[in-house]
């Protein structure tokens, strides 16, 4: 086997990524929020737009980053040309708040992801408000998805009525989607006041609750993706297994996978050899361990 085959096949498992019926849910309901304005131009005279805003949660390890950045990906921004002036249109950014939670970091974070961040960093609050603002009208975003909102709740000398309040300001100012994402945790945003009940709706990514004929599906659809140079049957020897190991959760059972691929070397600089790279109950329990220890991915938090 050539090294060339051997770094295609440790690619493939670092970008494991699997479309799964929960996958496909949220992204038609992302989809369904950006029919109302995706059509038009967004306008500052337009008052007749009413962007439709969701809360997503999900308990850790359930995918929701990578369901927000597959999302994004999926709906590519593009370059266009108005009035001999090329734009680069983001229909849908991702922006991953920052920890500590600031005003100034916050819009720095959108800037960013609208392809630019050249303002110096001492310019006024005002000033890259007004900027990010701007930027979107222009590069026409429909959409906006805020993962880690729980860094809201995590930074202890910002108010979490203020952030609510920016957030909110930002649909005024800006008629686009708005898409937050998080734990369970951040629940306690969402419902400080009934403005925000009425404004955000709600969704909950869900995990893999039993070892069912679509946890199964799921493990057909990884193997078939990642190809390995043998038969496993992860679907059909280690359906259980995984389900246990993983509690259902997506994010934690490609975690698992990663590191039984890394413990057999496929990973190595230096490999160029798979025959030996076979996945095994005892390889599993090892990457179990190394990854979680005994249980840390079963503890809960206290608040």
């Amino acid at each position: 086997m050539s090294r060339e085959e051997v770094k295609g096949f440790a690619r493939r498992i670092r970008k494991l990524f699997i479309e799964h019926r929960e996958v496909e849910r949220i992204w038609k309901r992302l989809d369904s929020m950006r029919v109302y304005i995706e059509d038009d131009e967004i306008d500052d005279e337009d008052d007749d737009k009413d962007p439709r805003h969701l809360f997503l949660t999900g308990l850790s390890g359930v995918g929701k980053s990578q369901i927000g950045k597959r999302y994004k990906k999926r709906n590519p921004g593009y370059t266009a040309v108005f009035d001999d002036e090329e734009i680069d249109i983001m229909p849908v950014i991702y922006v991953k708040l920052p920890y500590p939670f600031t005003q100034h970091a916050f819009y720095r974070k959108i800037l960013k992801a609208l392809g630019t961040d050249n303002l110096r960093n001492d310019a006024r609050i005002n000033m890259v408000k007004d900027r990010v603002l701007f930027l979107l009208k222009k590069q026409k975003t429909k959409m906006i998805i805020f993962d880690e909102m729980n860094f809201i709740l995590r930074t202890k000398n910002f108010d979490n009525q203020t952030a609510m309040e920016m957030l909110k300001d930002l649909t005024n100012e800006h008629q686009a989607s708005i898409v937050c994402m998080g734990t369970p945790q951040i629940e306690v945003l969402h419902t400080m006041e009934d403005e925000y009940i009425r404004r955000f709706g709600r969704d909950h990514i869900k995990k893999f609750e039993t070892c069912d004929k679509e946890f199964c599906d799921l493990l057909k659809d990884i193997e078939d993706t990642i190809k390995p140079p043998s038969y496993i049957g992860l679907h059909e020897i280690y359906s259980e297994l995984l389900h246990e190991y993983s509690q259902g959760r997506i994010g934690y059972l490609h975690l698992i996978i990663k590191e039984a691929y890394n413990i057999l070397g496929v990973f190595d600089e230096n490999c160029t050899d798979l025959s030996q790279a076979n996945i095994t109950a005892a390889v599993l329990k090892q990457a179990k361990y190394n990854v979680f220890r005994v249980d840390d991915h079963l503890i809960k938090p206290t608040n």
